[in-house]
């Protein structure tokens, strides 16, 4: 599972600039790691190495300074940095939040039945044991019913 790429957008511009910073960054390492795997050790190889190395901080002093002032507006949770420090994927947070918040929706929608059916027992019996309540109990039966299809199960 990799992470999707952004629409570009004028509101999410700096995020997708700082993108494709980190994507330069990532290609500039990786030239930087070709170049120290391959260095000859002559002043031709180490001058390459060095002016990558020059051009690399370049990028990352860029990268720093504009992400700063531009991505204040992106706020990320504490919990996808923790997953990117510890080497795993955030995409992995993302999917096992949206696992969590559907198993917590099923379980309210459930307690929301259930709930409700009570009060429609409870209602029916006390209309039964009291018809002089009867109005009572439809004013808050009317009063407590939420009219959401997805509650009622369809």
């Amino acid at each position: 599972m990799t992470t999707g790429t952004l629409e570009p957008t004028p509101s999410n511009e700096p995020l997708i600039k700082a993108a494709e910073n980190v994507s330069n960054l990532i290609e500039s390492f990786i030239e930087l790691g070709v170049l120290v795997h391959d260095n000859q050790g002559t002043p031709q190889s180490n001058q390459a190495t060095i002016n990558k190395l020059n051009q690399l901080i370049i990028q990352l002093k860029d990268t720093n300074e504009n992400s700063v002032k531009s991505l204040t507006d992106f706020p990320v949770p504490i919990d996808v940095i923790s997953y990117i420090e510890d080497g795993r994927n955030p995409d992995i947070y993302t999917r096992e939040f949206i696992e969590v918040n559907a198993k917590s929706n099923a379980r309210l929608k459930g307690k929301m039945k259930g709930f409700k059916q009570l009060r429609d027992v409870l209602g029916d019996k006390l209309k039964q044991e009291f018809p002089g309540l009867s109005d009572n109990v439809d004013n808050i039966i009317k009063r407590t019913d939420m009219n959401d299809e997805s509650i009622n199960g369809n």
